[in-house]
């Protein structure tokens, strides 16, 4: 059974290991050759595991404004998609905590070459924008080209489902 666990620092390298496996998936690279994988800079990280083994990440970044950025989504391949409910039960995650701290708006930077995100992103309410849309707090990776928003008012209350 999936279980969402809250990040500690013995995590860290099973989170660089999965980042190291999701990047051999891509022709370019997933992070900025400047970024390093050793310091977590997010208000809040979760873990996706299945039996002690990590399946996935997302964190969220508060901003000045009741604005947040979500940061760090990653899932191993095999455990992507709607019939698996991994994604979506990070995002969830996620969403709830933002809201139950006052959160309006999200917002994510991303790349081209992530095709399924973009879709995954679109599906579930957020919208693209322009890179001048963004809050003037927001931390952008320098080879993120593609903007996103989501405004957490508009959402219902939701409850993660676990698989």
């Amino acid at each position: 059974m999936i279980k969402i666990d809250q990040y500690s620092e013995n995590d860290q390298s099973d989170i660089n290991s999965l980042i190291k496996e999701i990047s051999i998936e891509f022709i370019e690279p997933i992070s900025s050759p400047d970024s390093t994988h050793k310091t977590i800079t997010v208000d809040k990280l979760w873990l996706a595991r299945d039996n002690g083994s990590l399946l996935g990440t997302i964190g969220i970044v508060s901003l000045s404004q009741n604005n947040g950025i979500l940061k760090s989504m990653f899932v191993k391949k095999e455990f992507r998609g709607e019939n698996l409910g991994v994604s979506k039960l990070l995002l969830t995650t996620a969403i709830n905590w933002s809201k139950e701290k006052g959160i309006q708006n999200l917002f994510l930077g991303t790349m081209t070459q992530f095709k399924a995100a973009q879709n995954f992103y679109l599906k579930n309410g957020f919208f693209k924008i322009d890179k001048a849309q963004l809050p003037s707090d927001f931390m952008n990776n320098p080879i993120d080209d593609l903007y996103y928003k989501l405004d957490l008012k508009k959402l219902p209350p939701t409850k993660p489902k676990l698989h």
